[in-house]
């Protein structure tokens, strides 16, 4: 009787072990569940580096590691095949945020875990880690208290004490950081400050008692959110 191939064999050992039903069992699984870690995503996240692509990624990484844990199984001679094959991917792409290299390893968990059968403990952590996510959005965990600000200004030289004098009125803490010649003729100087407002003093109440005691010709203040020019 004439053997097998053997790329044949291993398609048969697979498929004797893995039924079309664990397989659709398993992506399905795998697309719920990080479609709920897509959607924490979206509620959670700040700044500007917010990406669609890199959205739909987060629920497509999962459903490629399902099926790699499928293929994979026990087999660890082709466990190695698949790294020798995913040695040479390169990705060019840096991620600005470390939150979201977690919620990519996330993802290839919960996908790992419903390719290798475990879709109770996958749901369980991801209800988990969402929650845990939503609850440090929430209560803004690891948020700074700090009020502070980078303040430019362009003023006459005698008005820099008037600053310094509305500066100790109204925050805990400040500094000149440089000091620059504009040139121009009106003799105007661009003087930046850091400022640590008080905790009662917000930062548009504070622009508008610079314009009443100094009036500068130019104001730049950089907050948190981006910078205000005034």
């Amino acid at each position: 009787m004439e053997e097998l191939p053997q790329d044949l064999l291993t398609t048969l050992e697979i498929t004797s072990s893995v039924t079309l039903m664990d397989l659709v069992l398993a992506l399905v699984t795998s697309a719920v569940l990080n479609f709920a870690l897509a959607w924490v995503y979206i509620r959670t996240h700040g700044g500007y580096s917010y990406s669609k692509s890199y959205v739909q990624s987060i629920v497509l990484v999962g459903l490629i590691v399902s099926l790699i844990m499928i293929v994979i199984g026990s087999e660890i001679a082709r466990a190695f095949a698949l790294v020798g094959a995913m040695s040479i991917v390169r990705f060019r792409t840096p991620v600005k945020d470390s939150r979201d290299l977690i919620f990519i390893f996330a993802a290839i968990a919960i996908g790992m875990a419903a390719g290798t059968g475990f879709h109770l403990y996958a749901a369980v952590f991801t209800v988990f880690l969402g929650a845990l996510m939503l609850a440090f959005h929430a209560l803004k965990f690891g948020d700074l208290d700090h009020r502070s600000y980078v303040l430019k200004l362009r003023i006459a030289p005698p008005d820099k004490d008037a600053v310094a004098a509305l500066c100790r009125e109204l925050c805990r803490h400040y500094a000149v950081v440089s000091i620059s010649r504009v040139s121009d003729d009106a003799g105007l100087e661009e003087v930046v400050y850091e400022v640590e407002l008080k905790p009662r003093v917000e930062y548009g109440d504070f622009i508008e008692r610079l314009r009443e005691k100094v009036n500068p010709q130019a104001i730049n203040l950089l907050v948190g959110e981006g910078s205000v020019n005034v």
